[in-house]
């Protein structure tokens, strides 16, 4: 109690000064509306700076939670979008093709290899064996070589040991796709007939001639063709429409998959 009033007496002339202060300014304000409205114009303009000022300096610190916020959103937005378009896709192809087949989820990709391979999420217990031809809705992949349980490996076209019997649209001459590494987008056409009637711009496809794949699935168009003069044949370079390096679902034929054909040349050899 000492200590209060020893600093109210020190000060006591400051309290005064404050006092007299504010019943001027009462006085002031009180009997003159012009400088009252004036007083409390100004002190709504300096409270509302303040208010503003304040506002912006939560909104800064404010920042980095709604930043991930937002992240968070767009994350769910593009996992929601992701779906939309797998469910569009997967339509698609169920929409394109006649007969009995599988539609697969590509999980593991390869395309700048010498070798390449490709893992789809379907196996032996979906109906997957050896020798079936997979391809999306642009064009030819590849022949499944290793099915698992669950699983299955893909020979691709981009993989030197695969070879797939492919024509000319419109014409019954073949020859085979092949791959010698580099371009992934670019494939050959080997031991195609001398004599047959091909121009840049034609369009290749399955010939049919296996039971990997039906007859038309649509594998790319003849960039160039070359006249291989020591065995009679033709070569075509081949720009793919499959973007090996953007594959998401495939097919896989599981149509009229008959190895009786394949084991008789086994047989032969």
């Amino acid at each position: 109690m000492r200590s209060l009033l020893d600093f109210i007496v020190k000060y006591s002339y400051v309290f005064l000064f404050i006092l007299l202060e504010s019943v001027s300014l009462a006085l002031l304000f009180g009997s003159n509306e012009r400088q009252r409205m004036a007083f409390m114009t100004s002190a709504g303009r300096f409270s509302g700076s303040i208010l503003e000022w304040r506002s912006d300096v939560k909104s800064y610190f404010g920042l980095r939670k709604e930043n991930e916020k937002l992240a968070y959103e767009n994350a769910m937005l593009r996992s929601r979008l992701n779906t939309v378009l797998d469910n569009i896709e997967v339509e698609s192809l169920f929409s394109r093709i006649e007969g009995d087949y599988a539609v697969a989820r590509v999980i593991d990709n390869s395309v700048r290899k010498d070798d390449n391979y490709i893992t789809i999420n379907k196996g032996r217990a979906d109906g997957i064996e050896r020798g079936m031809g997979v391809f999306d809705s642009r064009g030819v992949i590849g022949v499944v070589m290793l099915p698992g349980k669950k699983y299955s490996i893909v020979l691709p076209v981009l993989n030197g040991r695969s070879s797939i019997s492919c024509k000319i649209s419109g014409s019954n001459s073949f020859g085979f796709l092949e791959w010698y590494g580099g371009n992934p987008y670019m494939a050959y056409i080997v031991d195609m007939p001398f004599h047959t009637d091909i121009n840049p711009g034609d369009t290749v496809v399955t010939s049919g001639f296996s039971s990997a794949f039906p007859e038309n699935i649509p594998v790319g168009i003849v960039e160039s063709v070359e006249e291989e003069q020591l065995n009679y044949m033709l070569r075509l370079t081949v720009s793919l429409f499959a973007d090996m390096s953007d594959i998401r679902w495939v097919y896989v034929n599981t149509h009229g998959q008959d190895p009786e054909p394949e084991e008789l040349k086994e047989e032969l050899q």
